[in-house]
C-alpha cells in the first residue's frame, strides 16, 4: 500500500509584482513531502526557497497551482483555515528568528505554548536546546546561536507535525 504524501504541490507558482517589475519566485514545482522525510532544499539567494516554505506553511498563497497538507488544499484555503493549519500542525524557525525584542526567551516560547492543544512547557523545550539556564533572558541579551536556539524551541514546543526551517 503506497502511503500519501504529507505535502502535494502541482504546478506551483508565485510572482510578486514589484512596479513595473514582475518577480517569478516559483515556476512550476511539483513536489512530493512524505512522514519521516528531512527534506533540505538548496538554491542561490532568490531562488524561492523561502517563499516555497512560507507557501507550505500556510503563510502565503500560490499566484497558481495546488498545494495540499494531506487531504487540506492549501490553495484555495481561507485565513481562518490557514490560521487553524499553522496553530495545529507546523512549528516554523524563521530565517531571522522574529523573537519578541520584550520578552525573555521563556515568554518567546509561551506565545507559542499558550495556544496550542498539546504543549511541552517552555521551559522543557529550552532545556531541549540546551537553555534551560538563560530562560530569563532577552533576545539582546542572548548570543545569535542562542536567538536561533530559543526560536527553535519556539517552534518545536507544540509538538508540530511538521517542522518549516528558513
Amino acid at each position: 500500500m503506497e502511503s500519501q504524501p504529507v505535502f502535494r504541490t502541482r504546478g506551483l507558482t508565485k510572482s510578486y509584482d514589484q512596479g513595473e517589475v514582475t518577480v517569478r519566485a516559483l515556476r512550476g514545482v511539483d513536489l512530493e513531502l512524505y512522514t519521516g522525510e528531512l527534506v533540505v532544499l538548496l538554491g542561490a539567494s532568490g531562488s524561492g526557497k523561502s517563499t516555497l516554505l512560507n507557501i507550505l506553511g500556510g503563510l502565503d498563497l500560490p499566484s497558481s497551482g495546488e498545494v495540499s497538507y494531506g487531504d487540506l488544499d492549501l490553495s484555495v484555503a481561507n485565513d481562518r483555515l490557514l490560521t487553524r493549519y499553522r496553530r495545529e500542525h507546523v512549528g516554523f524557525v524563521f530565517q531571522f528568528y522574529n523573537l519578541i525584542p520584550s520578552l525573555t526567551a521563556i515568554e518567546n516560547v509561551a506565545v507559542v505554548t499558550e495556544i496550542a492543544a498539546n504543549p511541552m512547557t517552555p521551559e522543557e523545550a529550552l532545556s531541549l536546546v540546551g537553555l534551560q539556564d538563560r530562560g530569563l533572558h532577552f533576545p539582546a541579551q542572548l548570543s545569535g546561536g542562542e536567538q536561533q536556539r530559543v526560536a527553535i524551541a519556539r517552534a518545536i514546543a507544540k509538538r508540530p507535525a511538521v517542522l518549516l526551517c528558513d
